[in-house]
């Protein structure tokens, strides 16, 4: 019996590694503090999260590193959510890429990205009301507890992305085939 399904990391926000900020398109997205607007309840803080703002002229981009779990047979999906910071209905081009480094032969300081790839989204034109999109990654290499650097950003240049207002990342998970 086939006993394969499917595995999820939560990548956090600022679990993430911004871009050195060096290079072509090398610029890192800029993390937000946002605390609810409502009123708070008796005896307890106002709720606050953490996101991530990409440009809406400038490639911004962001990144996890990690070794890909003991359990991972094949795939890799980026899901992601974003909000619109204005009010525009353009749509966005959110993009992923991974870098996998084999132990014992791959110079892991040298490593590059695989294919970048893009999904085009339109998000909320509501502030605050997320979007979701998923990104198909290239992972050519992959395998059982292999180092991975994942990078997500934001592909303002693309013919897609229309929208003039800064993309808030709010949430991205990884997601597997196990064995």
């Amino acid at each position: 019996k086939d006993l394969m399904t499917t595995g999820y990391i939560i990548l956090p926000i600022l679990g993430g590694i911004a871009p050195d900020g060096s290079g072509t398109v090398n610029n890192p997205a800029t993390p937000e503090k946002v605390v609810s607007s409502g009123t708070q309840t008796t005896n307890s803080p106002k709720a606050s999260y953490i996101q991530l703002l990409f440009d809406p002229t400038t490639d911004e981009h962001w990144m996890w590193a990690f070794d890909l779990p003991a359990n991972y047979a094949s795939g890799g999906l980026l899901r992601g959510k974003i909000t619109n910071k204005g009010t525009s209905a353009n749509g966005v081009t959110m993009k992923g890429a991974t870098a996998i480094s084999i132990p014992g032969t791959t110079d892991k300081d040298a490593i590059v990205f695989d294919t970048v790839v893009t999904a085009n989204v339109t998000p909320s034109t509501t502030i605050g009301i997320e979007t979701e999109f998923t990104l198909t990654l290239t992972m050519t290499n992959a395998a059982a507890s292999y180092p991975i650097i994942l990078m997500v950003g934001r592909d303002p240049d693309n013919a897609s992305d229309t929208n003039a207002s800064d993309m808030a990342l709010t949430g991205l998970v990884f997601e597997y085939t196990t064995t």
